[in-house]
């Protein structure tokens, strides 16, 4: 039996998509204040500032305009985001943080797509692999950073980090609103064969034509039969009609004289 598709969608009047819309609109604040100044690397602006930027507002405008019909969409800013922090890991100084990090992005590409194009039949795989970073950022790298008093975080970098937390807290927002639509199979009806044609038997070919052959001779005797009859109601017709004429004798003629 096949399985009923599925469609994910979401509602623009939802607090969820509102609220991914409106973190969204601010880690590109964040992100233009943080990185205020630093476009002079062309490298650094394109993949730090223009990257994102450009990513975060495509994904509010396909999330806010086609959410609901076409939910898929929303795939290509958030494939854009992932190789901003793909190409943003690569600055780390630790080689195994780089490494997690990677493949925890291309698990994020992997997951999201496969559930805006219902590949994955649930959205509950994304809430924790969006929930769990962000907890992780929060509660042991920020705090870390903010107990650091040798080396004090910077307004830039702290700028950008809130950016790149508001960028998860987004992503969790549409995951929680996302809604799923089941479109049950239409029912097939039953193909109607067509009738086999069974040719008669040699046996049965013969009977019938030797009814037929019967019915023929016996049609042909009543219609003997009649023209017999007729032609002999004709003679004795024929013969009865001068009987019918008076015959009178001699005596009877000499009477009528008289």
């Amino acid at each position: 039996m096949k399985k009923p598709r599925i469609k994910f969608y979401t509602e623009r009047t939802s607090f969820w998509v509102e609220g991914a819309v409106i973190f969204m609109a601010l880690a590109i604040i964040f992100r233009i204040i943080g990185c205020w100044g630093l476009w002079t690397d062309t490298y650094f602006a394109l993949t730090q500032i223009a990257l994102p930027i450009a990513s975060g507002l495509l994904f509010i405008l396909l999330l806010a305009l086609l959410g609901k019909h076409a939910l898929w969409t929303t795939f290509l800013p958030v494939l854009m985001g992932v190789a901003f922090f793909i190409l943003k890991a690569f600055t780390f100084d630790s080689t195994v943080q780089t490494v997690l990090c990677v493949l925890l992005y291309v698990l994020v590409a992997v997951l999201y797509v496969g559930t805006v194009f219902t590949l994955i039949r649930t959205k509950w795989l994304l809430v924790p692999l969006f929930a769990l970073p962000f907890l992780y950022h929060v509660l042991v790298e920020d705090m870390q950073k903010l107990q650091d008093t040798a080396n004090p975080v910077t307004f830039a970098a702290g700028m950008q980090e809130m950016s790149v937390l508001c960028i998860m807290l987004s992503l969790l927002f549409t995951a929680l609103g996302m809604k799923k639509l089941v479109k049950e199979p239409k029912a097939e009806l039953p193909k109607i064969k067509d009738p086999k044609v069974i040719p008669p038997e040699a046996g049965d070919t013969a009977s019938a034509q030797g009814a037929a052959e019967a019915a023929a001779a016996e049609a042909a005797v009543q219609d003997t039969s009649a023209s017999v009859e007729a032609a002999v109601e004709a003679a004795t017709a024929e013969e009865a009609g001068p009987a019918k004429e008076s015959i009178l004798l001699p005596d009877e003629q000499e009477d009528l004289t008289e």
